[in-house]
């Protein structure tokens, strides 16, 4: 048993060009969320990751997109959000 680290490249992440950055102006959360839940059903269909052992966490940016994430599915048993924002609505 160990544990594994998934830091994926979602949608808007920098590095990758304008166009890539770009496709999260309209849906700043749902976007590279999906595509964070995306990347977990994959780990877990591959049976790298435990489906019943899932944490997820983040700061700044990545806290947001943790706020987001924990209001959209169950399967995280552990959140950490570190300066996140946390008082808007769901997009």
């Amino acid at each position: 048993e160990g544990w594994l680290v998934f830091e994926p490249n979602y949608r808007g992440s920098t590095g990758y060009g304008d166009q890539f950055l770009s496709e999260i102006r309209a849906k700043p959360l749902s976007r590279p969320g999906k595509d964070i839940l995306c990347g977990v059903d994959r780990l877990i269909k591959d049976g790298i990751a435990d489906p019943y052992k899932l944490a997820v966490g983040g700061f700044s940016y990545g806290g947001f997109l943790t706020n987001w994430l924990i209001t959209q599915t169950k399967r995280f048993n552990v959140a950490l959000s570190a300066a996140g924002a946390v008082d808007f609505t769901s997009t």
